[in-house]
């Protein structure tokens, strides 16, 4: 059987089946709790949630699968949502798919989408699941409610849900957490899509961000070239004042990334962890051959800085980072890059390539894009680092404002660098035990 050389030493990805959104994410209690959708089926299925847990975002506990269908409001999977701390417990938020039998579009009839809770005091014991809302608790809306967010602010909680309304245009739904009174219903000034997926409100450096997967917007302005997008808006008005979304920058350009979450770490850093890949797309990912794939990005740190957010390596990362690699040819799978200057350089492994030259970021995948398409950023590079794994690259241009995350997928790891001046390491994988 052929050798995979495509398994990563740094990423979070299954042994078999099938990876998707993050979900749940926490620093509760001494322990960092990641949990993501997984399908035993490689190329998805019924929706359950997979568990990780870890001291330090570098040593890991897979505890397998965690969360399954096990009531009626969640029969047909159990979807995406988040963790939140409330007096002193970890708290669940998270969606229930029905999908009821009959001729049906699923669209604007015969699912159920049910916001769902339960908790746990200590990360052991859990209590049992309630049903806050059901499909037709949400105002005007088509079938398509979910992956339910807490934010809080002066005290107050909030609960957001990405939501399609009845017409067709993505929204966002925001309750009251505690009375489950609807607050209101927010849209975008200019055309945003059909569905707002995956929605993370949050504050980090004195701004209110609101991130979301907009689904409907291929190609509509520049640099939307996935089939969904994921970006953010800067909401300066807060979360009481703001009636429409009047701004949305692209969180990452690159093919494979998407349905990203934030939580807070032992340092109060805000922390973003997305899913790499896009749902529905044309390109294909070849480790289906070997039982599984998907992956989730590295632990990032997002600030807001000069009306963008950075994102940048968290410190479990760097905390990875080993030897200096010192010549321009090697073979190395997991490894790091960067460079502090603006000057042009090119990196090769196998036939595929990232160059900088004349203001022009480029991406050559080869034969190793399974359908990837090769693409030009038009940026005046002042730095950048790069992590590579097996077979995927994460690249962060100008202190984290650029940021592309793609799948690739060599024949083999022979590396070779044409640059002036830069860093080359080695990375340390992460360590994960079976539980």
């Amino acid at each position: 059987m052929q050798a995979n050389n495509w398994k990563q030493n740094l990423h979070l990805e299954p042994t078999k089946g099938w990876l998707n959104d993050p979900n749940g994410l926490a620093y509760f209690k001494g322990k960092y709790h990641i949990f993501c959708q997984y399908s035993y089926e490689v190329d998805g299925g019924l929706k359950l949630w997979y568990y990780h847990t870890s001291s330090d975002l570098k040593n890991y506990e897979d505890k397998g699968v965690f969360l399954t269908p096990t009531i009626e409001e969640e029969k047909s999977g159990v979807y995406s949502g988040s963790a939140s701390i409330e007096n002193d417990k970890l708290v669940f938020y998270y969606t229930g798919n029905v999908k009821y039998k009959g001729d049906y579009d699923y669209v604007h009839a015969g699912r159920g989408h049910n916001t769902i809770t339960f908790s746990t005091e200590d990360g052991i014991n859990f209590s049992e699941k309630t049903c806050l809302l059901t499909t037709d608790d949400y105002p005007n809306m088509s079938n398509h409610v979910r992956d339910p967010k807490v934010f809080e602010k002066n005290g107050k909680k909030y609960l957001i849900l990405g939501a399609r309304d009845s017409n067709d245009y993505g929204c966002l739904l925001i309750y009251d957490k505690d009375t489950l009174e609807h607050y209101k219903t927010i849209y975008s000034k200019n055309n945003l899509g059909f569905m707002w997926e995956c929605p993370d409100y949050f504050e980090v450096d004195g701004t209110e961000i609101f991130i979301f997967s907009p689904q409907g917007i291929s190609r509509m302005y520049p640099y939307f070239e996935n089939t969904y997008q994921i970006g953010y808006s800067v909401v300066n008005e807060g979360l009481e004042s703001v009636e429409r979304f009047d701004n949305f920058n692209l969180l990452d350009y690159g093919h494979d990334f998407y349905a990203s979450q934030t939580f807070l770490d032992e340092d109060n850093n805000r922390v973003l962890i997305g899913w790499m890949y896009v749902p529905d797309s044309s390109y294909t990912n070849p480790t289906t051959k070997f039982g599984y794939q998907n992956c989730l990005t590295v632990p990032r740190v997002v600030n807001f800085k000069n009306g963008k957010i950075r994102q940048t390596l968290h410190k479990s990362v760097r905390d990875l980072l080993g030897e200096r690699i010192f010549k321009n040819i090697f073979s190395e799978q997991t490894w790091y890059y960067s460079q502090e200057h603006g000057e042009s350089f090119k990196i090769q492994i196998a036939d595929f390539k990232v160059s900088y030259n004349n203001n022009e970021l480029e991406i050559n995948f080869g034969t190793s894009g399974y359908g990837r398409n090769d693409r030009k950023y038009k940026l005046n590079l002042e730095n950048v680092e790069i992590v590579f794994d097996s077979s995927s690259i994460e690249l962060f241009a100008n202190n984290g404002e650029f940021v592309i995350s793609t799948r690739f997928y060599p024949k083999n790891h022979n590396v070779e660098i044409s640059a002036n001046s830069f860093i080359a390491q080695k990375i340390e994988k992460i360590e994960i035990k079976k539980i």
